[in-house]
Protein backbone atom coordinates (compact mmCIF):
# COMPACT_ATOMS: atom_id res chain seq x y z
CA UNK A 1 0.00 0.00 0.00
CA UNK A 2 1.12 3.26 -0.86
CA UNK A 3 2.08 5.60 2.18
CA UNK A 4 0.21 9.03 1.55
CA UNK A 5 1.76 12.22 2.92
CA UNK A 6 -0.77 14.55 2.23
CA UNK A 7 -3.78 15.03 4.78
CA UNK A 8 -5.86 16.20 2.02
CA UNK A 9 -5.40 13.52 -0.43
CA UNK A 10 -6.15 10.78 2.59
CA UNK A 11 -9.25 12.60 3.80
CA UNK A 12 -10.64 12.62 0.00
CA UNK A 13 -9.95 8.95 0.31
CA UNK A 14 -11.31 8.62 3.67
CA UNK A 15 -14.49 10.27 2.49
CA UNK A 16 -15.25 8.05 -0.71
CA UNK A 17 -14.69 5.27 1.21
CA UNK A 18 -16.98 6.20 4.00
CA UNK A 19 -19.93 6.74 1.36
CA UNK A 20 -18.85 3.30 -0.46
CA UNK A 21 -18.94 0.99 2.30
CA UNK A 22 -20.46 0.90 6.04
CA UNK A 23 -17.72 1.46 7.40
CA UNK A 24 -18.09 3.18 10.56
CA UNK A 25 -16.23 7.60 10.26
CA UNK A 26 -14.48 6.55 12.96
CA UNK A 27 -12.80 3.28 11.82
CA UNK A 28 -11.48 4.72 8.84
CA UNK A 29 -9.66 7.64 10.29
CA UNK A 30 -8.06 5.50 12.67
CA UNK A 31 -7.19 3.01 9.57
CA UNK A 32 -5.70 5.67 7.55
CA UNK A 33 -3.70 7.00 10.39
CA UNK A 34 -2.51 3.94 11.49
CA UNK A 35 -1.39 3.40 7.75
CA UNK A 36 0.50 6.37 6.80
CA UNK A 37 3.11 8.38 8.83
CA UNK A 38 1.50 11.99 8.81
CA UNK A 39 2.70 14.47 11.10
CA UNK A 40 1.05 15.86 14.52
CA UNK A 41 0.24 18.73 12.83
CA UNK A 42 -1.09 16.78 9.34
CA UNK A 43 -2.98 13.75 11.68
CA UNK A 44 -4.57 16.93 13.12
CA UNK A 45 -5.44 18.66 9.38
CA UNK A 46 -6.88 15.36 8.24
CA UNK A 47 -9.05 14.49 10.97
CA UNK A 48 -10.79 18.31 11.02
CA UNK A 49 -11.23 17.76 7.46
CA UNK A 50 -12.77 14.38 7.44
CA UNK A 51 -14.78 14.98 10.43
CA UNK A 52 -15.51 18.71 9.66
CA UNK A 53 -16.39 17.63 6.12
CA UNK A 54 -18.67 14.74 7.24
CA UNK A 55 -20.42 16.89 9.65
CA UNK A 56 -21.35 19.47 7.15
CA UNK A 57 -22.02 17.31 4.63
CA UNK A 58 -25.73 18.45 3.67
CA UNK A 59 -24.52 22.16 3.96
CA UNK A 60 -21.61 21.43 1.78
CA UNK A 61 -24.14 19.67 -0.93
CA UNK A 62 -26.36 22.93 -1.03
CA UNK A 63 -23.67 25.36 -1.69
CA UNK A 64 -22.41 22.86 -4.61
CA UNK A 65 -25.34 22.81 -6.53
CA UNK A 66 -25.88 26.27 -5.84
CA UNK A 67 -23.22 26.76 -7.89
CA UNK A 68 -22.50 24.08 -10.12
CA UNK A 69 -24.63 23.62 -13.67
CA UNK A 70 -23.62 19.96 -13.22
CA UNK A 71 -26.26 18.13 -10.86
CA UNK A 72 -24.02 16.30 -8.02
CA UNK A 73 -25.03 12.90 -8.38
CA UNK A 74 -23.57 13.03 -11.95
CA UNK A 75 -19.78 14.05 -10.97
CA UNK A 76 -17.44 11.12 -10.14
CA UNK A 77 -17.66 10.48 -5.98
CA UNK A 78 -13.87 11.48 -5.47
CA UNK A 79 -14.09 14.64 -7.49
CA UNK A 80 -17.27 15.30 -5.93
CA UNK A 81 -15.78 15.15 -2.10
CA UNK A 82 -12.66 16.83 -3.34
CA UNK A 83 -15.32 19.62 -3.90
CA UNK A 84 -16.43 19.26 -0.44
CA UNK A 85 -12.67 19.34 0.62
CA UNK A 86 -12.31 22.58 -0.61
CA UNK A 87 -15.58 24.25 0.17
CA UNK A 88 -15.59 23.31 4.20
CA UNK A 89 -12.26 24.81 3.99
CA UNK A 90 -13.47 28.02 2.63
CA UNK A 91 -16.09 28.19 4.50
CA UNK A 92 -15.25 26.61 8.13
CA UNK A 93 -11.42 27.04 8.52
CA UNK A 94 -10.12 30.51 8.79
CA UNK A 95 -6.68 30.04 9.16
CA UNK A 96 -6.13 28.41 5.99
CA UNK A 97 -6.05 30.63 3.04
CA UNK A 98 -8.78 30.66 0.75
CA UNK A 99 -6.36 30.38 -2.30
CA UNK A 100 -4.20 27.64 -0.91
CA UNK A 101 -8.03 25.69 -0.10
CA UNK A 102 -8.47 26.13 -4.18
CA UNK A 103 -4.85 24.98 -5.42
CA UNK A 104 -4.62 22.31 -3.44
CA UNK A 105 -8.27 20.96 -4.64
CA UNK A 106 -7.23 21.62 -8.03
CA UNK A 107 -3.84 19.52 -7.66
CA UNK A 108 -6.06 16.82 -6.34
CA UNK A 109 -8.35 16.83 -9.14
CA UNK A 110 -5.61 16.32 -11.27
CA UNK A 111 -4.23 13.11 -9.26
CA UNK A 112 -8.02 12.03 -9.47
CA UNK A 113 -9.42 12.95 -12.41
CA UNK A 114 -8.88 13.87 -16.19
CA UNK A 115 -8.75 17.67 -16.85
CA UNK A 116 -12.11 18.58 -17.50
CA UNK A 117 -12.62 17.60 -13.75
CA UNK A 118 -9.91 19.39 -12.78
CA UNK A 119 -11.01 22.83 -14.89
CA UNK A 120 -14.73 21.90 -13.23
CA UNK A 121 -12.98 22.03 -9.77
CA UNK A 122 -10.95 25.35 -10.10
CA UNK A 123 -14.07 26.96 -11.67
CA UNK A 124 -16.39 25.46 -9.02
CA UNK A 125 -14.21 26.78 -5.92
CA UNK A 126 -13.23 30.09 -7.20
CA UNK A 127 -16.72 31.02 -7.86
CA UNK A 128 -17.83 29.93 -4.03
CA UNK A 129 -14.17 31.73 -2.83
CA UNK A 130 -15.69 34.89 -4.38
CA UNK A 131 -19.25 34.73 -3.24
CA UNK A 132 -18.85 33.56 0.49
CA UNK A 133 -20.68 36.43 1.87
CA UNK A 134 -23.62 35.84 -0.55
CA UNK A 135 -24.41 32.16 -0.09
CA UNK A 136 -28.27 32.47 0.17
CA UNK A 137 -30.37 29.72 2.82
CA UNK A 138 -33.99 29.21 2.01
CA UNK A 139 -36.18 31.48 3.86
CA UNK A 140 -36.57 30.83 7.79
CA UNK A 141 -39.58 32.49 8.12
CA UNK A 142 -40.90 30.43 4.75
CA UNK A 143 -39.55 27.37 4.68
CA UNK A 144 -38.10 26.72 8.40
CA UNK A 145 -37.51 22.82 7.71
CA UNK A 146 -35.41 23.88 4.66
CA UNK A 147 -33.35 26.69 6.31
CA UNK A 148 -32.41 24.47 9.38
CA UNK A 149 -32.00 21.28 7.84
CA UNK A 150 -29.09 22.87 4.89
CA UNK A 151 -27.67 25.96 7.25
CA UNK A 152 -26.76 23.77 9.92
CA UNK A 153 -26.32 20.43 8.01
CA UNK A 154 -28.61 17.59 9.30
CA UNK A 155 -31.05 15.54 6.85
CA UNK A 156 -34.52 16.75 6.80
CA UNK A 157 -35.95 13.81 8.65
CA UNK A 158 -34.28 13.88 11.79
CA UNK A 159 -34.58 18.14 11.39
CA UNK A 160 -38.90 17.07 11.42
CA UNK A 161 -38.57 15.34 14.56
CA UNK A 162 -36.99 17.71 16.18
CA UNK A 163 -39.26 20.78 15.10
CA UNK A 164 -42.60 18.54 16.30
CA UNK A 165 -40.66 18.04 19.62
CA UNK A 166 -39.10 21.08 20.42
CA UNK A 167 -40.40 23.75 17.70
CA UNK A 168 -37.84 26.17 16.06
CA UNK A 169 -35.86 28.28 18.21
CA UNK A 170 -34.90 25.02 20.28
CA UNK A 171 -34.03 23.05 17.28
CA UNK A 172 -31.77 25.82 16.30
CA UNK A 173 -29.89 25.83 19.65
CA UNK A 174 -29.79 22.18 19.70
CA UNK A 175 -28.76 22.09 16.27
CA UNK A 176 -25.51 24.67 16.61
CA UNK A 177 -24.59 22.85 19.82
CA UNK A 178 -24.14 19.77 17.48
CA UNK A 179 -21.93 21.59 14.97
CA UNK A 180 -19.61 22.36 18.11
CA UNK A 181 -16.36 20.30 18.31
CA UNK A 182 -17.35 17.50 20.75
CA UNK A 183 -15.29 17.41 24.13
CA UNK A 184 -13.35 14.35 25.33
CA UNK A 185 -14.32 13.05 28.85
CA UNK A 186 -12.72 10.15 30.57
CA UNK A 187 -14.03 7.50 33.59
CA UNK A 188 -11.38 7.50 36.64
CA UNK A 189 -10.86 3.95 37.28
CA UNK A 190 -11.95 4.36 41.21
CA UNK A 191 -10.85 0.90 42.01
CA UNK A 192 -7.08 1.62 41.67
CA UNK A 193 -6.53 5.25 41.57
CA UNK A 194 -8.44 8.77 42.94
CA UNK A 195 -10.19 11.34 40.67
CA UNK A 196 -7.03 13.76 41.57
CA UNK A 197 -4.04 11.27 41.03
CA UNK A 198 -5.26 10.86 37.47
CA UNK A 199 -5.96 14.26 37.29
CA UNK A 200 -2.12 15.61 38.32
CA UNK A 201 -0.76 12.24 35.87
CA UNK A 202 -2.01 13.44 32.96
CA UNK A 203 -1.19 17.20 33.81
CA UNK A 204 1.73 16.07 34.01
CA UNK A 205 2.06 15.18 30.46
CA UNK A 206 0.64 18.64 28.73
CA UNK A 207 -3.27 17.66 29.10
CA UNK A 208 -5.71 20.46 30.39
CA UNK A 209 -7.74 18.45 33.10
CA UNK A 210 -11.42 19.93 34.20
CA UNK A 211 -14.15 18.41 36.67
CA UNK A 212 -16.83 16.84 35.07
CA UNK A 213 -20.11 18.69 35.10
CA UNK A 214 -22.14 16.49 37.00
CA UNK A 215 -20.20 13.19 38.19
CA UNK A 216 -16.94 12.99 40.44
CA UNK A 217 -15.27 10.33 38.61
CA UNK A 218 -15.63 12.37 35.66
CA UNK A 219 -12.87 14.49 34.05
CA UNK A 220 -12.53 16.81 31.22
CA UNK A 221 -9.52 16.43 28.74
CA UNK A 222 -7.72 17.96 25.96
CA UNK A 223 -6.43 17.47 23.56
CA UNK A 224 -7.92 14.07 22.58
CA UNK A 225 -4.94 13.03 20.71
CA UNK A 226 -2.63 13.13 23.62
CA UNK A 227 -5.14 11.09 26.12
CA UNK A 228 -5.44 8.26 23.10
CA UNK A 229 -1.69 7.79 23.52
CA UNK A 230 -1.21 8.26 27.17
CA UNK A 231 0.34 4.72 28.70
CA UNK A 232 -2.65 5.68 31.63
CA UNK A 233 -5.32 4.58 29.30
CA UNK A 234 -3.44 1.24 28.23
CA UNK A 235 -2.74 0.60 31.90
CA UNK A 236 -6.46 1.41 33.25
CA UNK A 237 -6.30 4.44 35.53
CA UNK A 238 -9.27 5.93 33.04
CA UNK A 239 -11.92 4.45 30.30
CA UNK A 240 -12.72 7.31 27.93
CA UNK A 241 -17.32 7.45 28.21
CA UNK A 242 -19.24 10.70 27.95
CA UNK A 243 -20.54 12.09 31.02
CA UNK A 244 -24.35 11.61 29.83
CA UNK A 245 -23.24 7.52 28.73
CA UNK A 246 -21.82 7.36 32.60
CA UNK A 247 -24.91 8.69 34.25
CA UNK A 248 -26.46 5.45 33.12
CA UNK A 249 -24.89 3.20 35.64
CA UNK A 250 -25.80 5.91 38.83
CA UNK A 251 -29.71 5.33 37.67
CA UNK A 252 -29.55 1.28 38.80
CA UNK A 253 -29.10 2.51 42.23
CA UNK A 254 -26.07 0.27 42.77
CA UNK A 255 -24.59 -0.95 46.00
CA UNK A 256 -21.65 -3.80 46.40
CA UNK A 257 -22.98 -7.37 46.41
CA UNK A 258 -25.89 -6.68 43.76
CA UNK A 259 -26.70 -9.27 40.72
CA UNK A 260 -27.14 -7.87 37.54
CA UNK A 261 -27.82 -8.29 34.23
CA UNK A 262 -26.10 -6.14 31.10
CA UNK A 263 -28.95 -7.28 28.17
CA UNK A 264 -26.14 -5.21 25.71
CA UNK A 265 -23.25 -4.61 26.99
CA UNK A 266 -20.42 -4.40 24.57
CA UNK A 267 -18.19 -2.99 24.15
CA UNK A 268 -18.67 -2.90 27.86
CA UNK A 269 -18.57 1.07 29.15
CA UNK A 270 -21.35 1.21 31.55
CA UNK A 271 -20.90 -2.64 32.25
CA UNK A 272 -17.35 -1.97 34.02
CA UNK A 273 -18.73 1.10 35.35
CA UNK A 274 -21.36 -0.32 37.10
CA UNK A 275 -18.39 -2.86 39.04
CA UNK A 276 -16.67 0.23 40.06
CA UNK A 277 -19.84 1.18 41.95
CA UNK A 278 -20.35 -1.99 42.85
CA UNK A 279 -16.42 -1.80 44.20
CA UNK A 280 -16.12 -5.44 42.10
CA UNK A 281 -17.87 -7.12 44.43
CA UNK A 282 -21.08 -8.98 43.01
CA UNK A 283 -22.07 -10.56 39.83
CA UNK A 284 -22.64 -8.99 36.68
CA UNK A 285 -23.50 -11.25 33.86
CA UNK A 286 -22.64 -8.86 30.24
CA UNK A 287 -25.09 -9.92 26.90
CA UNK A 288 -24.38 -9.64 23.50
CA UNK A 289 -24.86 -10.66 20.05
CA UNK A 290 -21.45 -10.66 19.17
CA UNK A 291 -18.39 -12.89 20.43
CA UNK A 292 -16.10 -10.10 18.82
CA UNK A 293 -17.73 -7.26 20.62
CA UNK A 294 -18.12 -9.50 23.92
CA UNK A 295 -14.27 -9.99 23.44
CA UNK A 296 -13.90 -6.24 24.08
CA UNK A 297 -16.38 -6.18 27.31
CA UNK A 298 -13.66 -9.00 28.55
CA UNK A 299 -10.45 -6.80 27.54
CA UNK A 300 -11.44 -3.46 29.44
CA UNK A 301 -12.70 -5.09 32.27
CA UNK A 302 -9.03 -7.08 32.29
CA UNK A 303 -7.51 -3.72 31.47
CA UNK A 304 -9.46 -2.00 34.96
CA UNK A 305 -8.57 -5.02 36.76
CA UNK A 306 -12.71 -5.98 37.19
CA UNK A 307 -12.85 -9.87 38.07
CA UNK A 308 -17.23 -9.74 38.54
CA UNK A 309 -18.23 -9.39 35.22
CA UNK A 310 -18.96 -13.03 33.17
CA UNK A 311 -19.79 -12.75 29.36
CA UNK A 312 -22.24 -14.54 27.90
CA UNK A 313 -23.25 -14.49 23.96
CA UNK A 314 -27.06 -13.92 24.03
CA UNK A 315 -30.08 -12.28 21.74
CA UNK A 316 -31.47 -10.00 24.24
CA UNK A 317 -34.92 -9.81 22.04
CA UNK A 318 -35.65 -13.45 22.80
CA UNK A 319 -36.25 -15.26 26.24
CA UNK A 320 -32.89 -16.05 28.12
CA UNK A 321 -34.36 -17.88 30.68
CA UNK A 322 -32.92 -16.52 33.56
CA UNK A 323 -33.24 -16.32 37.22
CA UNK A 324 -34.58 -12.90 38.50
CA UNK A 325 -31.87 -10.23 39.39
CA UNK A 326 -32.09 -7.04 41.66
CA UNK A 327 -30.62 -5.06 38.94
CA UNK A 328 -31.25 -5.39 35.08
CA UNK A 329 -29.76 -2.65 32.23
CA UNK A 330 -30.85 -2.05 28.80
CA UNK A 331 -28.69 0.53 27.12
CA UNK A 332 -30.26 -0.55 23.71
CA UNK A 333 -29.22 -0.73 20.35
CA UNK A 334 -30.56 2.90 18.92
CA UNK A 335 -30.12 5.39 16.07
CA UNK A 336 -27.59 7.69 18.33
CA UNK A 337 -28.55 10.95 17.18
CA UNK A 338 -27.70 12.42 19.75
CA UNK A 339 -23.66 11.29 19.63
CA UNK A 340 -23.46 13.13 16.34
CA UNK A 341 -20.92 15.00 17.50
CA UNK A 342 -18.57 12.45 18.04
CA UNK A 343 -20.21 10.46 15.02
CA UNK A 344 -21.30 13.15 12.63
CA UNK A 345 -21.62 9.81 9.98
CA UNK A 346 -24.48 9.32 11.23
CA UNK A 347 -26.41 12.19 9.78
CA UNK A 348 -24.92 10.15 6.46
CA UNK A 349 -25.99 7.19 7.09
CA UNK A 350 -29.56 6.72 9.72
CA UNK A 351 -32.55 6.97 8.18
CA UNK A 352 -36.60 7.29 9.52
CA UNK A 353 -36.95 4.12 8.42
CA UNK A 354 -34.11 2.65 10.16
CA UNK A 355 -35.27 4.25 13.01
CA UNK A 356 -38.43 2.55 12.98
CA UNK A 357 -37.06 -0.79 12.61
CA UNK A 358 -35.06 -0.08 15.67
CA UNK A 359 -38.04 0.69 17.51
CA UNK A 360 -39.67 -3.06 16.81
CA UNK A 361 -36.07 -4.20 18.56
CA UNK A 362 -36.39 -2.19 21.32
CA UNK A 363 -39.68 -3.51 22.20
CA UNK A 364 -38.76 -6.86 22.28
CA UNK A 365 -35.69 -6.24 24.11
CA UNK A 366 -37.36 -4.62 26.96
CA UNK A 367 -40.10 -6.36 27.22
CA UNK A 368 -37.78 -9.56 27.94
CA UNK A 369 -35.83 -7.99 30.48
CA UNK A 370 -38.83 -7.94 32.33
CA UNK A 371 -39.04 -11.11 32.84
CA UNK A 372 -35.45 -11.19 34.59
CA UNK A 373 -36.34 -8.20 37.60
CA UNK A 374 -36.29 -9.17 40.94
CA UNK A 375 -39.24 -8.50 43.20
CA UNK A 376 -38.99 -4.80 44.09
CA UNK A 377 -35.53 -4.78 41.57
CA UNK A 378 -35.02 -1.87 38.98
CA UNK A 379 -35.17 -2.29 35.25
CA UNK A 380 -32.69 1.18 33.03
CA UNK A 381 -33.77 1.59 29.72
CA UNK A 382 -31.01 3.78 28.14
CA UNK A 383 -30.51 5.22 24.41
CA UNK A 384 -27.64 7.72 22.99
CA UNK A 385 -30.01 8.79 21.19
CA UNK A 386 -32.37 11.85 21.36
CA UNK A 387 -35.68 11.15 19.11
CA UNK A 388 -39.32 10.77 21.21
CA UNK A 389 -39.59 7.23 18.86
CA UNK A 390 -37.27 6.14 20.63
CA UNK A 391 -37.48 7.49 24.02
CA UNK A 392 -40.57 8.67 25.55
CA UNK A 393 -43.14 6.54 23.37
CA UNK A 394 -41.20 3.51 24.32
CA UNK A 395 -41.57 4.35 28.12
CA UNK A 396 -45.22 5.06 27.87
CA UNK A 397 -45.64 1.91 25.34
CA UNK A 398 -43.78 -0.17 28.32
CA UNK A 399 -46.06 1.08 31.43
CA UNK A 400 -48.90 0.65 29.30
CA UNK A 401 -48.32 -3.22 28.44
CA UNK A 402 -46.37 -4.47 32.03
CA UNK A 403 -48.59 -3.54 34.86
CA UNK A 404 -45.94 -4.84 37.03
CA UNK A 405 -43.83 -2.18 36.78
CA UNK A 406 -43.96 1.34 37.79
CA UNK A 407 -41.97 4.60 37.20
CA UNK A 408 -39.12 5.12 39.59
CA UNK A 409 -37.41 8.14 39.89
CA UNK A 410 -33.84 8.87 39.35
CA UNK A 411 -31.04 10.13 41.69
CA UNK A 412 -32.13 13.85 42.90
CA UNK A 413 -28.51 15.66 41.96
CA UNK A 414 -29.42 13.90 37.82
CA UNK A 415 -29.52 16.82 35.48
CA UNK A 416 -33.20 18.69 35.45
CA UNK A 417 -35.92 16.62 33.74
CA UNK A 418 -39.58 17.17 33.25
CA UNK A 419 -40.28 13.78 35.10
CA UNK A 420 -38.51 12.20 38.14
CA UNK A 421 -38.69 8.34 36.51
CA UNK A 422 -36.87 9.86 32.86
CA UNK A 423 -34.36 11.99 31.66
CA UNK A 424 -33.44 13.23 28.08
CA UNK A 425 -29.96 14.54 28.17
CA UNK A 426 -29.67 17.39 25.75
CA UNK A 427 -26.00 18.69 23.85
CA UNK A 428 -27.88 22.79 24.24
CA UNK A 429 -28.62 22.45 27.74
CA UNK A 430 -26.37 20.06 29.08
CA UNK A 431 -22.96 20.46 27.33
CA UNK A 432 -23.16 16.23 26.60
CA UNK A 433 -23.49 14.45 24.03
CA UNK A 434 -27.39 13.55 23.94
CA UNK A 435 -28.41 10.63 26.28
CA UNK A 436 -32.16 9.06 27.30
CA UNK A 437 -32.66 7.47 30.70
CA UNK A 438 -35.83 5.87 31.72
CA UNK A 439 -36.14 3.64 35.63
CA UNK A 440 -38.57 1.40 36.53
CA UNK A 441 -39.26 -0.79 39.40
CA UNK A 442 -41.26 -3.96 39.86
CA UNK A 443 -43.98 -3.77 42.33
CA UNK A 444 -43.38 -5.62 45.00
CA UNK A 445 -46.38 -7.87 45.28
CA UNK A 446 -44.80 -9.37 42.24
CA UNK A 447 -43.26 -12.87 42.31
Amino acid sequence: MRKITNPRELAVISLTELEKTGTFLNEIVDFYLTQNNLSVLDRGLFTELVYGTTRMYHNLNYILESFSKRPLRKIKPVILNNLRLGVYQLLYLDKIPPSAAVNEAVKLARLFGHEGEVKFTNGILRQVARNLSKIDYPSLQSDPLLHVSTKYSFPIWIIELWLERWGIEETIKLCRAMNEPPEMHIRVNTLKYDRQEVADYLEKQGIKVEQGRYLPEILRVSPASQVLESSGLRHGMFYIQDESSALVAHALNIEPGNSIYDLCSAPGGKTTHMAQLMDNRGKIVAFDLSLERLKLVDENAQRLGITIIETRRGDATVDLNLPRAQRVLVDAPCSGLGTMRHRPDIRIKKSLEEVKQLVSIQKKILSTAANYVACGGLLVYSTCTINKLENEDIVDWFLENNHLFESSPLPEWFPNGELPGQRMILPHLHSLDGFFIASFKKVNFAN
